[in-house]
C-alpha cells in the first residue's frame, strides 16, 4: 500500500483525505479484492495522524461498501464493483474520440513504455490471468504547455511491441490500432466516473493530491471480439466538463441525443 502524502488544508480534513486515498486505490485495483489493509494503528503511523482519524475514514469506507471489517482478522477490501449495482446508473453513449478539437495545439509526450504484471481488476476486462504479463504506455496530452490528461494503456504484448515511440507521439490509441496496425475494430466499452487523484495521477497533470478527476476508462474489442487494450484517461476536472442532450418529445424517461466530454481552453 503505498503512502501518499497529506496536505494541511482547512477545507479537506485528514480524515477525508485517507478516505479518499484509499478509495482511489482500491478503485484503480491498488488494492486487490478480499486484499486485507493496515490496520489502524500502521495507518495511523503511516500517515502521521491519531488513529481516531483513520477509524472515522476506514467507517466510512465500510458504510460505502468499499471495505469489510471482520472481528479478529481485520479489515479487508470490498468487491466494490458489484456493490455498485445497487446505486442508480445512467448509460449514455460516448464519444471515443478525441474530445479536444482536432484544430487545437495539442502535444503528446510518452512517460514510459514497459512490461508489468498485469492489475487484477483488470486482467478479466482483457481477457488475462492475475499475473500474466502486459504491456502498459503512459502518455500525457498538453494545450499551450498546460497538461490536462493523462493517459495509460495497458495491451496484450503481441499488440504493445507493434507500436512505434514515435506514432505514440502523433496519434490516438483508436488510430494507432485501426489505422496504424491495420487492426478491424467492432466495438466499445467506456466507464466514466469521478476520483480522487493519487500521488501518481496528481503528479502527471500537476494539481493536488485528492483533487476530483474524471476517469474515463474504456475497452476496445476486435472483429472477434477479444479486447484490443484498456485505456484508462484521467482529465483535470478543472479543464473539461460532461455535457449530455436529451430529447423529452417522445416520452418522460428522454432520449439521448449525444454525450459528450468538453475540453475548457
Amino acid at each position: 500500500m503505498t503512502r501518499t502524502p497529506l496536505e494541511k488544508r482547512r477545507d479537506l480534513p485528514l480524515y477525508l483525505q485517507i478516505e479518499q486515498i484509499i478509495r482511489s486505490q482500491i478503485m484503480m485495483g491498488e488494492l486487490d479484492e478480499r486484499e486485507r489493509i493496515p490496520t489502524e494503528k500502521e495507518l495511523a503511523k503511516t500517515y502521521e495522524v491519531s488513529i481516531i482519524t483513520v477509524r472515522q475514514a476506514i467507517l466510512n469506507l465500510v458504510d460505502e461498501g468499499f471495505l469489510h471489517r471482520k472481528q479478529g482478522r481485520g479489515t479487508f477490501v470490498m468487491d466494490w464493483r458489484s456493490q455498485m449495482k445497487n446505486l442508480m446508473m445512467l448509460s449514455v453513449k460516448a464519444d471515443f474520440g478525441d474530445v479536444v478539437p482536432q484544430w487545437t495545439a495539442q502535444e503528446w509526450k510518452v512517460i514510459d513504455i514497459n512490461t508489468m504484471k498485469i492489475p487484477n481488476m483488470l486482467a478479466k476486462p482483457l481477457g488475462m490471468l492475475p499475473g500474466q504479463l502486459v504491456g502498459r504506455i503512459r502518455r500525457t496530452r498538453s494545450e499551450e504547455g498546460v497538461v490536462i490528461s493523462y493517459i495509460r494503456h495497458f495491451l496484450p504484448q503481441d499488440i504493445a511491441k507493434r507500436i512505434k515511440n514515435e506514432d505514440l507521439l502523433k496519434y490516438s490509441m483508436l488510430d494507432l490500432l485501426a489505422k496504424q496496425l491495420g487492426m478491424k475494430l467492432k466495438r466499445g466499452i467506456q466507464h466514466i466516473k469521478a476520483i480522487s487523484a493519487n500521488h501518481e495521477i496528481a503528479e502527471a497533470l500537476s494539481i493536488s493530491v485528492s483533487s476530483p478527476v474524471l476517469l474515463l476508462e474504456s475497452t476496445i474489442f476486435d472483429q472477434e471480439n477479444a479486447p484490443t487494450q484498456i485505456t484508462q484517461s484521467f482529465y483535470r476536472s478543472d479543464k473539461f466538463r460532461y455535457t449530455m442532450e436529451i430529447d423529452f418529445t417522445k416520452g418522460q424517461t428522454g432520449r439521448l441525443l449525444e454525450s459528450k466530454l468538453h475540453a475548457k481552453l
